[in-house]
C-alpha cells in the first residue's frame, strides 16, 4: 500500500482569506505497520504580524519566522513532501482552505491527494471521551506528544490516532481501505472540490459572512441530520461549497470545538 502522510498548519488566525500559516508540520508513514518513512516541518514567514492571543496558543512569534521561508515557498516544499499520497488532518477541511488560498494566491498547481478527516474517524471508533479535541483525544488516549499546538508534534498525535481508530476499525470487522475511510470522513473531499471565494450565500444568511468579516459570534437556529432543531452560538471563520452543498466553518460554542454546519440546515440566523 502507498504511504499516508499526516500533517498539521499553525496559523495567524482562524480565517483562510486574511490570515496566513506560520508553521507546517507534517508525518510520511507506512500504514501496515505504522514505521515512520520522513518528517517535514517548517516555520513560515507569513508577512505579516502574529496577534498576541495567537502567540499564546502556538507560541510561534515574528521573532522566530523573521527568516523562515515565505508562505509560497513553504506551501510548494510542503507539496513536493507529499506527493500524491493520501492525506490526514484533524479537522481537515480547517487546514486544506488555507492551503486552497494560498494554492490561489500563488497560483500553484492544485493537489490531487484523497483527504481523510481524523476527528470524524475518531468520532466514529473512539467513544466515552470528553470531546473531539486532539489535545483531549491525545490525553485521553495517551497518545501525548510533547508540543501540543505546534505543527510536527500534532501530526504525530494524528498518526497515532488514526492507527488507534484501524485498530478498532479491524476489530470490528469494519472496512478499512483508504477510498472507504476518505469517503467515510469526508465524503471524497478533494482540494480541487473546494470553492471558498465565489460561493453563492441566500440573502437570510448573509448575516454569517457579516460576523466572519467582522469577527464575531452568531447565534444560529440548526437543523441536525436526523431533523432536530437546536440553537447554537457560533463564531464562523470561513464558508466554502464542496459537491453542490455550501458549509460553515465555525467554532461552536455550545461544544467549545470546531464543527462543519452545512448552510441548508441553518434554519434561522438570530443577530445578536
Amino acid at each position: 500500500m502507498t504511504n499516508i502522510v499526516t500533517f498539521d498548519l499553525e496559523t495567524t488566525g482562524l480565517y483562510p482569506i486574511r490570515n496566513k500559516i506560520v508553521e507546517i508540520g507534517a508525518v510520511r508513514f507506512d500504514p501496515d505497520n505504522g514505521t515512520v518513512i520522513d518528517k517535514f516541518q517548517t516555520l513560515v514567514n507569513p508577512a505579516m504580524s502574529i496577534p498576541q492571543e495567537v502567540i499564546e496558543i502556538h507560541g510561534i512569534t515574528d521573532e522566530m519566522t523573521k527568516n523562515a521561508p515565505y508562505e509560497k515557498d513553504a506551501l510548494l516544499m510542503f507539496l513536493g513532501f507529499i506527493g500524491d499520497n493520501p492525506l490526514i488532518a484533524h479537522n481537515i477541511s480547517f487546514d486544506v482552505g488555507f492551503i486552497m488560498a494560498g494554492v490561489s494566491s500563488y497560483k500553484i498547481k492544485v493537489p490531487s491527494n484523497l483527504l481523510i478527516d481524523s476527528c470524524e474517524f475518531s468520532r466514529i471508533h473512539i467513544k466515552n471521551v470528553e470531546n473531539y479535541k486532539l489535545s483531549t483525544l491525545g490525553r485521553s488516549l495517551n497518545l501525548e506528544q510533547n508540543g501540543y499546538h505546534r505543527a510536527l508534534a500534532d501530526a504525530m498525535v494524528v498518526m497515532k490516532l488514526y492507527r488507534m481508530c484501524i485498530e478498532k476499525a479491524s476489530a470490528g470487522k469494519n472496512k478499512t481501505d483508504i477510498e472507504y475511510i476518505a469517503y467515510q470522513t469526508t465524503n471524497g473531499l478533494r482540494f480541487s472540490d473546494y470553492v471558498f471565494d465565489k460561493v453563492a450565500i441566500p440573502e437570510d444568511k448573509m448575516e454569517i459572512k457579516r460576523a466572519i468579516e467582522e469577527s464575531r459570534s452568531v447565534e444560529i437556529r440548526y437543523r441536525s441530520g436526523k431533523g432536530e432543531e437546536s440553537l447554537r452560538v457560533i463564531t464562523p471563520f470561513n464558508i466554502y461549497s464542496f459537491l453542490g452543498k455550501t458549509y460553515v466553518q465555525a467554532h461552536c460554542h455550545n461544544t467549545d470545538e470546531p464543527r462543519q454546519f452545512r448552510l441548508d440546515r441553518v434554519c434561522e440566523v438570530i443577530t445578536r
